[in-house]
């Protein structure tokens, strides 16, 4: 049923989702850093004393949750990369019942927002770490299907590598390159059927 040169796929689609998501959460910092002077001037009138001659910006915002939420965007890099891998297995598998493939990708789509929910509403989990679970399951259920030993190990590793490394980022960073390394010896391994001829 499984063939586990096709995982390679997978590890690299979430591995530059993570890669991207990374960059979506640093390079706004940067940005908003370059503006927070501005923005700052323009709160406190240039040292003028702003409004009334206070200096007081006008509010405050503190925030409550008792469940942090996550840094990196995981629930959209997980919807993408689930996407990614159903095109990715669709072009490689060619299922007869096309119909049954299509609910089985809508059913996973729809398990990534309500398995995030109930991590975090049953198990009190940071966003980030509930991320790197849901990809982890991801891995083991794909493992499962493409009766992978290896596979399986790399999603151990990954959970391992994206729950524990702070701050978050790092963890993402050092997740990718597990997923990376991995891929890479899934397409070097040689062929159980010989290479592959042009």
């Amino acid at each position: 049923m499984g063939s586990s040169r096709r995982s390679w796929f997978p590890m690299a689609a979430l591995g530059f989702a993570l890669l991207v998501m990374v960059a979506v959460e640093v390079v706004p910092d940067e940005i908003e850093a370059a503006q927070g002077y501005q923005l700052t001037q323009g709160l406190y009138g240039l040292g003028t004393g702003g409004v009334g001659g206070t200096g007081y910006p006008a509010a405050v915002a503190v925030s409550v949750d008792a469940v942090p939420s996550a840094r990196l965007g995981w629930l959209a890099g997980l919807v993408c990369v689930v996407l990614a891998v159903a095109a990715w297995y669709r072009r490689e598998l060619r299922p007869s019942r096309p119909g049954r493939y299509l609910l089985g990708t809508l059913g996973a789509l729809a398990a990534v927002p309500l398995l995030d929910l109930a991590g975090a509403l049953q198990l009190g989990l940071g966003g980030d770490v509930r991320g790197a679970l849901l990809a982890t399951l991801g891995l083991l259920v794909l493992a499962g299907y493409e009766r992978s030993w290896f596979l399986a190990a790399v999603a151990g590793v990954f959970a391992l590598v994206a729950t524990l490394f702070l701050p978050p980022v790092a963890g993402a960073l050092v997740a990718a390159g597990v997923l990376f390394a991995a891929a890479f010896a899934v397409l070097l391994r040689p062929r159980p059927d010989g290479p592959a001829t042009a």
